[in-house]
């Protein structure tokens, strides 16, 4: 992400003329030093990403959590962190070119393991036929200029391709970017067919991505009250929410959180239960970091008494780290490269 950041800004700020321009989107924004130069009133930010729109927002910046609405022909410049998913990607730059006037600049920029490699293939797509190129700090960017010249059907089909959709044969919603788009998650199935059914009174969904495990719960449990289902991704809270308008029985009041659950989720307190599927991949490394603090989190949210029921992949050691919280800790199921932990607080 840092090397992107550098070579969008670099590929930007090369040509003058266009980042000193008043009007300017910045799609799949993070925080950059060069933005300390900017006036705020001239940059329009989008991110979906909780982690990211807070640290803009920390240093002063309006920051929108939706991409999927821009006003058509309305900037000069369009910066762009381009996403690893194509779909999602083909999306990002469509609304980036659609953003622009005529005549105005698009920068985008991704890492070479994420996506850069493949950057000018996808400008000749859009009929963009010699996209200028830049290459530094394992990472690359394009720079062009919005002409004439546009294949308007490759935008349509990417602007399509891009929104919520149906998916599963009908089943849920979603959206290309919200982790497990199109399919359900191995270890989340798993937990679902383990999950007893007298979870009741307050519970909460952490990391729910569009809502399969959410449906799950309230599918088997009628003695929930509350169901918290909460996530980073806007969009991903976006898709469950219409996916839940299926499965809520009267008796149950739903409320859809965009946190952060690395970070302690102060807004929920006393829960009887929560249920997750943490995280732990960075790209194609693993970080055990997220998954470790979605359990502290987890703790921080639990009565006494209340108990967190939580799927990970076998070779990650999160027992320490689950024995140091909880009172009690117990291995409810093993098989298909997963383990299953119900632990009382």
């Amino acid at each position: 992400m840092k090397g992107a950041l550098e070579t969008l800004f670099f590929a930007a700020e090369s040509d003058t003329t266009q980042i000193e321009k008043r009007d300017i989107i910045f799609i799949n924004a993070c925080y950059y030093s060069a933005l300390n130069s900017f006036d705020k009133a001239s940059i329009s930010f989008r991110q979906h990403f909780k982690p990211y729109a807070e640290n803009l927002e920390k240093r002063g910046f309006d920051v929108s959590d939706s991409c999927d609405s821009v006003q058509e022909s309305a900037y000069d410049l369009a910066l762009i962190l381009v996403p690893k998913n194509m779909i999602e990607a083909r999306y990002m730059i469509a609304q980036g070119i659609v953003a622009l006037r005529e005549g105005g600049t698009l920068v985008c920029a991704a890492d070479n393991k994420a996506g850069g490699a493949r950057l000018k293939k996808l400008f000749h797509g859009f009929g963009f036929e010699e996209p200028l190129m830049f290459s530094c700090n394992k990472a690359r960017a394009v720079r062009v200029i919005k002409g004439k010249y546009i294949n308007d059907e490759a935008i349509a089909d990417a602007l399509e391709g891009g929104m919520m959709q149906s998916v599963l044969y009908g089943r849920f919603y979603s959206q290309p970017g919200i982790f497990g788009w199109d399919k359900i998650d191995t270890g989340s199935r798993i937990l679902a067919e383990n999950l007893p059914d007298d979870l009741n009174g307050k519970v909460a969904d952490f990391g729910c991505g569009y809502g399969y495990l959410s449906a799950s719960i309230l599918a088997k449990n009628e003695g929930v009250e509350t169901l918290y289902c909460v996530d980073a991704d806007k969009r991903a809270l976006q898709a469950c929410e219409r996916n839940m308008q299926a499965c809520v029985h009267n008796n149950c009041a739903t409320e859809y959180l965009w946190l952060d659950l690395v970070n302690p989720a102060s807004a929920l307190k006393n829960l009887d239960y929560v249920v997750m599927n943490p995280p732990f991949h960075e790209g194609k490394t693993t970080v055990l970091d997220v998954g470790l603090s979605f359990i502290e989190s987890a703790y921080e949210c639990l009565r006494s008494g209340g108990k967190l029921w939580m799927v990970a992949n076998k070779h990650l050691a999160y027992e320490a780290k689950l024995a140091n919280y909880f009172e009690n800790v117990r291995k409810h199921y093993e098989g298909q490269g997963f383990k299953i932990y119900e632990c009382v607080k």
